[in-house]
């Protein structure tokens, strides 16, 4: 029978209550004063004991906390609540494994005790047991579907080990919840960012940045998707604002350093850089990076002096390794070099997959300067191999794809556009495969004085990954746009201000990513006066030249012979469509015949663009702007004309590629020195 409640009974039990709430308003001190007055008048109050300890640990005392707690537990054994109290003193006190046993004692008291399982999950990541996390995290919100903790923890967990889409579903489901929490909208971001979803990516960080003021992190992950998105402005201003938020940290400074670079301000980056190596000068990365902006301003020495300090710092660092045998041309150096890359090699973990594939696109490219065909062919081989390993090349959904494109953006298409066509004349693309010559016509025209040249913008590539999100359809690219034409207008204001944040306010702004070629039906319903610029090159040599370059980006098809012939064969059917009805002038330049008259058809170049004629470009070498590509050291040569027919040496290794492009080569051998 239990016994009759007192006058005492009541004083204490008012005393608890009024501790209880102290405690939830964070007055810890009144809280912990009214919890000890409770036990001098009951010294077996358990709750009073289990909330004792709750505060030793809210203020860092674990292990007295943790006595406290098995003090309510001897008073009330199987106590749920307490059970899961003691586990969390134990893990924060750095016992995840004790903590977790706590806690399962926790779950078999109260078997859908949400809290518990929850930290059931947490004390089994902090014993770097992930799977087992995950369990619980799961058990956890099978317990209470809105746990807000739960969400959070399993999104992060499914996003670090590479499964984005259900990590942010996730997160979509905490930001449902608890739409006002900043971090829910930041991984959100980080999620959709890893599927390259950078559009709605940075929608999130920007909900994230607007509902924490002081989250540098938000501002630091906007520069990231402005990057991506090809606009530096806007990344340099994101970035710049992480600074002010979080105070002056090297990876933000080399961000920032990257998106200047980016933008063709190199000597603006390499002050970014140099600042981060004075906070830190043992950063091998900013060493790299640092001499990237010599290399791109065209000096080999300081460019080699920073990639060496690199290499002292960290031997494997294999960007070093490839961006100091860019600037190697004597074969005597290139001998020497490769042999300390080839030691290099041999310090490599099997699992240093980048490196090593960095590290032999370097060996091949010097093995080739002394004339070892043999052994650089095999460099490449074994460089192509380790990529082909990380990402797949999908022949038949590329063919899948150029026939939508052939059959969307049909005569019937362009004859539908409308009057509503943005008629500036400023933007200029130039298309084709990579390795075709690209740069090197930019480069021709970026040294007329009314021309500015923008580089690689990703602009029209994430508009049309974007569009069926945008649009609310079911259908990906191209099918979306069936019967839109005239919504496409829309984005040609947006593409203009990109255009004119790189070149301000120069007559001709070109846009030279190769893979607008594939994005051509969206610049025609967009512009009326665009002009294309399709750079051809023998499809062999363009080919091999893909196959032996580290190129920046994604190439899945770059690494295989067949491959490359399925990439190849794709582009010279979307090319002939664009050919036969691509409503915008488009000029078709081969790269060899701009190698056997660089005056005559820099001319043709100049007029098709409606300037008039401009010496400079004859010394486009002399141009210092900043180059960003695999073809920054050829363009600043008078004329590129090493590797025009490189492949011939290696015809014994390209046997499915001469085979899959014979009937291909849209461009006869140039005089002189063949194709």
């Amino acid at each position: 029978m239990s016994r009759p409640s007192t006058p005492r009974d009541a004083a204490v039990a008012q005393s608890f209550d009024t501790a209880l709430r102290l405690h939830r308003e964070g007055q810890l001190q009144r809280a912990e004063f009214l919890y000890r007055d409770v036990l001098r008048q009951a010294p077996d109050h358990a709750d009073a004991l289990n909330m004792l300890g709750v505060i030793g640990c809210q203020t860092g005392n674990f292990a007295a906390g943790a006595d406290l707690i098995r003090r309510a537990l001897a008073i009330a054994p199987g106590n749920a609540d307490f059970l899961n109290n003691l586990g969390m003193a134990l893990l924060q006190g750095g016992d995840p494994a004790a903590a977790r046993a706590e806690f399962e004692r926790a779950v078999q008291a109260r078997p859908r005790f949400a809290e518990a399982l929850f930290n059931l999950g947490n004390a089994c990541l902090a014993g770097a047991n992930r799977a087992e996390a995950e369990k619980y995290y799961r058990k956890a919100l099978k317990a209470r579907p809105d746990y807000v903790d739960a969400l959070n923890n399993l999104g992060n967990l499914l996003r670090e080990r590479g499964e984005a889409r259900e990590a942010a579903q996730h997160f979509h489901r905490l930001v449902g919840v608890k739409p006002d929490f900043a971090p829910a909208h930041l991984n959100l971001g980080l999620a959709l960012q890893a599927q390259g979803r950078v559009d709605e990516a940075l929608a999130a960080f920007t909900r994230a940045a607007e509902l924490d003021t002081g989250l540098a992190m938000a501002w630091a992950c906007r520069g990231d998707c402005h990057r991506q998105r090809g606009e530096p402005a806007a990344a340099e201003h994101a970035y710049q604002r992480a600074l002010d938020i979080g105070g002056p940290s090297v990876p933000l400074l080399n961000a920032l350093g990257l998106a200047r670079f980016a933008a063709g301000r190199s000597g603006a980056a390499r002050a970014c850089f140099e600042q981060a190596l004075e906070l830190d000068p043992g950063v091998a990365g900013t060493h790299d990076n640092l001499g990237m902006t010599w290399a791109a301003d065209g000096d080999r020495e300081q460019a080699a002096a920073c990639f060496e300090r690199a290499l002292g710092l960290e031997p494997a660092l294999g960007s070093a390794w490839r961006n100091l045998a860019e600037l190697t041309r004597e074969p005597a150096a290139a001998r020497a070099l490769a042999r300390r890359i080839e030691t290099a090699e041999k310090s490599l973990a099997e699992n240093a997959v980048l490196a090593r594939g960095q590290m032999a696109y370097a060996r091949g490219r010097l093995l080739d300067l002394c004339g070892e065909n043999e052994a650089a062919f095999a460099a490449w081989a074994a460089a192509n191999t380790l990529r082909r390993g990380r990402v797949r090349f999908d022949a038949a959904a590329q063919e899948r794809f150029v026939d939508e494109l052939i059959t969307t953006f049909d005569a019937g298409f362009f004859a539908a556009l409308g009057a509503g066509r943005d008629s500036s004349d400023t933007p200029v693309l130039i298309v084709g495969m990579p390795r075709s010559g690209t740069t090197l016509i930019e480069q021709i025209l970026a040294a007329h004085g009314a021309v500015h040249g923008a580089g690689e913008l990703t602009f029209f590539p994430e508009q049309a990954s974007a569009l069926p999100r945008a649009w609310g359809s079911r259908q990906g690219f191209p099918r979306c746009i069936a019967g839109q034409a005239e919504r496409l207008t829309a984005l040609a204001p947006a593409y203009l201000e990109l255009l004119r944040s790189h070149g301000g306010d120069a007559d001709r702004i070109i846009d030279k990513m190769p893979y607008n070629f594939l994005y051509l039906g969206l610049v025609a319903a967009a512009f009326s006066r665009a002009r294309v610029i399709h750079c051809r090159r023998d499809p062999v040599a363009t080919c091999f030249s893909i196959y032996t370059h580290e190129l920046a980006g994604k190439h899945p098809y770059a690494h295989d012979q067949a491959d490359l012939v399925a990439a190849y064969t794709g582009y010279t059917r979307v090319m002939a469509h664009w050919r036969e009805h691509l409503p915008l002038a488009m000029l078709e330049v081969d790269y060899e015949r701009v190698v056997a008259d660089l005056e005559g058809e820099a001319r043709r170049l100049v007029a098709f663009l409606g300037l008039p004629w401009d010496p400079a470009c004859l010394e486009f070498h002399r141009n210092r702007r900043t180059v960003t590509t695999a073809s920054q050291w050829q363009v600043r040569e008078p004329l590129y004309t090493t590797g025009r027919d490189r492949w011939h040496r290696y015809a014994q290794h390209l046997g499915v590629l001469c085979e899959g492009l014979g009937d291909l080569a849209e461009v006869a051998p140039a005089p002189g020195n063949g194709a």
